[in-house]
This record gives structure tokens, sequence and C-alpha cells, in this order.
């Protein structure tokens, strides 16, 4: 059995019991109740019973389910629909109609998912598909147009396993690349594609599979830096009468299916962090995706607003380094004695002063309390700056000196204090510092460093992967 791609599929699902006809056409999923259980939906859904055999319109019932499984009548596949716990069904007449954010269509009626393999533009590019092939030519080529490609081995393409954990299961995943074979007149012969696979114990949990996806998205995005990044598909495999893996199926997530503009002439400028800066530090990455330690909301939508920085983006990128900061550096900025028993100090004479004060003057004491001991945003890039100044220092003085200033970590990070606060608070009548702009553009790539610094890269794996990433064309030796 294949699976045929359509523009409306129909089928039958059961749904709380039961058994709807359904019509989907890749937006919104329709369920047509048997005539027979019209009335009992209408009232017992829909309606609240006020009196015997009286009703009164009540609210819509919301989704209690995190997917719907059914069969396809096009091709007898199996579908699954992942809904979104919680949001609310709509009705036309007595059809349903359910909020879907993904699909799955699997070739077999049993069957469990064990391994997902993304491919898109940018993964052909951070695990370089030029890998998986050669060409091989005799030195009459140019008179007699011979030429050979010959496919390298999947063990040669494929990267040594990492792990990370999610929901309590172990994620196996590597890079590797895969082949397609056609003998079609109007397709290619043969395609080659990169991809980023995860391997884990069978499950036929389908939220847990759309939510491996939401992690895989987040990465490719952070080794991107935007994140208008699109999977071009998402293969699902199986084990399958003694095979660990057979491919079983494809997850179609609805915002990969929307029309989106192509990144190419990035990918071509080489604009990502390639697989091979960061061997050894994927899974790491990745626990933090899972987890959502890690901080990406500032993530430019694409690379060119990558390039525009307004108040929003600004506040943003500075909250950024503060979240990091907190991660990286738990135990804040090294201190001298004197400045620790200082602050013990200040914070025993406010102490008294909070218990015998009530109302505003309580509030105003305790949040002088709090800010004890909390570094302001200058120290930590002077802080940030000495760590890794061997990493940032290179492209830190090129951008400065490009603009005729010098580096100063210290008065970096107060001219981004002062105008973070200013958009933060309000004060757009402040005269903007323009000077803060380029603070933000260098702080952007000294984000980076801490990160990947963090999760054991290489100092000058780190270098190359931002001057690739933001495009600096800094020459780095080894």
């Amino acid at each position: 059995m294949i699976i045929i791609e359509v523009d409306i599929y129909t089928g039958i699902l059961e749904y709380k019991g039961i058994n709807f006809s359904f019509v989907f056409d890749k937006q919104e999923l329709r369920l047509i109740p048997p005539k027979d259980k019209k009335k009992k939906i209408e009232h017992e859904w829909f309606m609240h019973k006020i009196g015997e055999g009286v009703y009164a319109g009540g609210d819509h019932p919301q989704m209690e389910q995190p997917f719907l499984v059914g069969t396809c009548n096009e091709d007898g596949n199996k579908m699954i629909f992942i809904t979104q716990e919680g949001t609310y069904i709509g009705r036309y007449n007595f059809v349903l109609r359910i909020e879907v954010i993904a699909f799955l269509v699997l070739r077999y009626r049993e069957c469990s998912i064990n391994k997902m393999c993304f491919l898109s533009p940018e993964i052909n590019c951070i695990h370089s598909i030029g890998q998986s092939f050669c060409f091989e030519y005799d030195e009459d080529f140019i008179e007699k147009g011979i030429v050979q490609l010959r496919t390298n081995e999947f063990s040669s393409v494929t990267t040594e396993a990492e792990t990370f954990e999610c929901n309590s299961k172990i994620i196996k995943v590597t890079f590797g690349a895969s082949r397609t074979l056609s003998s079609g007149v109007t397709e290619t012969p043969l395609k080659l594609n990169s991809s980023l696979c995860f391997e884990f114990d069978s499950t036929e949990d389908y939220a847990f599979i759309y939510h491996l996806w939401v992690i895989a998205k987040r990465f490719i995005q952070y080794l991107c830096y935007r994140k208008n990044v699109f999977f071009s598909k998402v293969e699902l495999s199986t084990s399958y009468k003694g095979y660990k893996h057979i491919k079983s199926g494809e997850l179609y997530v609805l915002e990969d299916l929307e029309e989106h503009n192509s990144e190419e002439e990035v990918l071509k400028k080489g604009c990502y962090i390639r697989q091979s800066y960061i061997t050894g530090a994927v899974g790491s990455i990745l626990q933090s995706i899972a987890e959502d330690s890690i901080y990406l909301r500032h993530l430019p939508q694409n690379y060119e607003e990558g390039h525009h920085i307004d108040a929003a983006r600004f506040v943003m990128i500075t909250a950024a380094f503060e979240w990091e900061f907190r991660r990286i550096f738990p135990e804040g900025i090294k201190k001298k004695e004197k400045k620790i028993k200082a602050e013990e100090t200040v914070v025993q004479l406010l102490t008294p002063l909070i218990e015998n004060n009530t109302g505003e003057i309580k509030s105003i004491l305790k949040y002088l309390k709090k800010c004890v001991g909390n570094d302001p945003l200058s120290s930590k890039l002077t802080f940030v700056g000495m760590e890794l100044g061997n990493i940032i220092d290179i492209f830190g003085k090129h951008l400065y000196a490009l603009n005729g200033k010098k580096l100063k970590y210290s008065e970096m990070g107060e001219r981004l204090a002062a105008q973070r606060n200013n958009f933060a608070h309000g004060n757009l009548d402040k005269d903007f510092d323009e000077l803060a702009l380029l603070d933000l553009i260098y702080l952007e790539l000294i984000l980076y460093a801490m990160q990947l610094k963090f999760y054991g890269v290489e100092d000058v794996k780190i270098k190359k992967a931002i001057n690739d990433l933001f495009h600096k064309n800094i020459r780095i030796d080894e």
C-alpha cells in the first residue's frame, strides 16, 4: 500500500464513542455524524438540559483529545489528526469543525513509530549533501561526455549518534543522507537529501511525535538564526517483519504546507552553523530545547528582519542575554570578599526595616533587598568579555573599528541598559544612542558564543560558527 497525496481526504474516525465520516482539506477537519446521533450530539454537546425534554443553548464543547485516529477512503491508509486540546469545536448545522495543526498518513493500520527523518534545504547545507556522492570520469570526458556519479555508503555520511531526553524517552539523534531512485520520464532519476533523524522506542503517542517535530524545528531555527525554516518532508518509520526501520508514513504540519518565501540566497552565502562545528554538542542543544531552557524568543522571523532593529527586538535580545547569563553563569560574577560582606551587611540592615514597616514603605524596602547582589548589565558584559574574549574579541574589535570606535564592554553595557530601559518604560522622547545599535549587533554574536561554549564546542569552531552564521567574512586561524 502506498501513500497518495490528495487535496481532500475523506474517511471514518471515532470520537467520544461515535463513528463520524470526515472530510479534511488540509486546513480544517469536518466531522459528519451518522443520522441517528445528530440529536444526541446537539443536545448533549452543544446545549444544557433545563427540564425534561427542554434544552437551552450552551457553550461550544472543547476538544478533549490530543489526536484523532481515522481510516482514509481514498487509499485505506491510517490517518491521525493532531488537534489542540482545549480549543472550541465549531459547528455548521450538524457538521462539526475541528482545528487541526498537523496530520499523519500511515501505510499500515497497526503500526507504531520508532524513527523520524526531517528533510529541508537548510539540513542539506548544515550536513552538506556534497559528502553523499563523488564524480568519476576519464581523461576523454570532454570529448565523450561520460561521467559516473557514485553515492557513498550510508555509514560514511551518517554522524555518530548523540542523545537527549524528552517525555522520559531517550531520543537518539543523527545526521545522515537519503536517496530516492526514479525511472519516471519527468522525474529526476536520483534525488539526494541530507536528513536529521530521531530514533526512539516504538510509540503510538502521536502527540509526542508532533512534539519532536517542534523540537527539530526549533533546533534548525537556532542553527540558522531565523524562524522561517520549513521541512520539505518528515518521514516516519516503524519496525516491520524483522526490519529495524521501514518507512511507514509521513507527518504533515500545516504551517509547513503553507506558501513561504525561500531563503536560497541566504543558504548560498553560508549563513548557518554547520553540523561539523557542533559535533558532540547536538544532543546537549536539543536537550535544552526539549526542556525549553535555551532562550530562542529573540530569533528574527527571517534573514532580512535580522538586519533591522526595532524597540521590541532590542528588548528581546537584551532579555536573551540576561536569561542566558543566569543559565550559563548561575553563580553570577565572581566578587571580591569585601563586596560580598558589604552586600550581606545591607541585607541584614534591610531585614528588620521590612519586618517593622507596612504598605508602600515595606514594598519599596523589599524591592531594595531584592536588588542587592543583582549585577548591572555593564558588569555582566565585562565579565563575559573577560571569560570569552579569546573567542569574541576578534568580531567585536573589527565591528567597532569599522565604525571608528573602540570595544569597551563596560561602556557597551551601560549604553544597552540605558536604551533598553527607555524602550521598556516607554521613554520614547529620549534621544536614541546610535552606538547602542552597534552594541546590540555585537550582543547577538556574544549570545551564540556564550551558548556554544556552554555546550562544550571548541573555541575555534565557535569562531567559525559565528563567522558563517552572521556572514562576517573574517579570517579564522586554527
